[in-house]
């Protein structure tokens, strides 16, 4: 098995589950995993990375109920067949998200709904005009 090429950073702040985490999504949205590769066993990874067996199963865990990964008893785990639908998914969540601090934080600013309407129109019209 090809060893996957996540880089620990203790400089970061970001608990190492979490890295372990936000790479691996990382790699599986990109298409640098694609859907049914066989990832790390946990003790593997572990001792890849040089962290303990309970990071990288909590990196998993979150990554299985985020619909990334599935574990199959006696197989293995792998990167879901339906990363499609779960990333998809994700995406729009983390856009409501962004998109939602950012109105907040425009309206902090003073702006008015007009403004922002205004500011939102014309960038996504920049956008598709550079598209073309």
């Amino acid at each position: 098995m090809e060893r996957i090429p996540i880089q620990l950073s203790d400089a970061s702040g970001v608990p190492y589950y979490r890295q372990i985490m936000d790479q691996l999504s990382q790699f599986i949205h990109s298409g640098q995993l694609s859907p049914k590769t066989r990832l790390p066993s946990v003790r593997d990874l572990a001792a890849q990375l040089l962290v303990s067996l309970i990071t990288v199963r909590r990196s998993y865990a979150d990554l299985e109920a985020a619909g990334l990964i599935v574990r199959r008893q006696g197989q293995g785990t792998f990167v879901a067949d339906r990363i499609e639908t779960a990333s998809r998914d994700r995406s729009l969540t983390d856009a409501r998200s962004a998109l939602a601090d950012a109105l907040d934080k425009a309206r902090r600013l003073g702006l008015t709904d007009s403004e922002i309407r205004r500011f939102v129109s014309d960038r996504l019209k920049e956008k598709e005009h550079h598209d073309d």
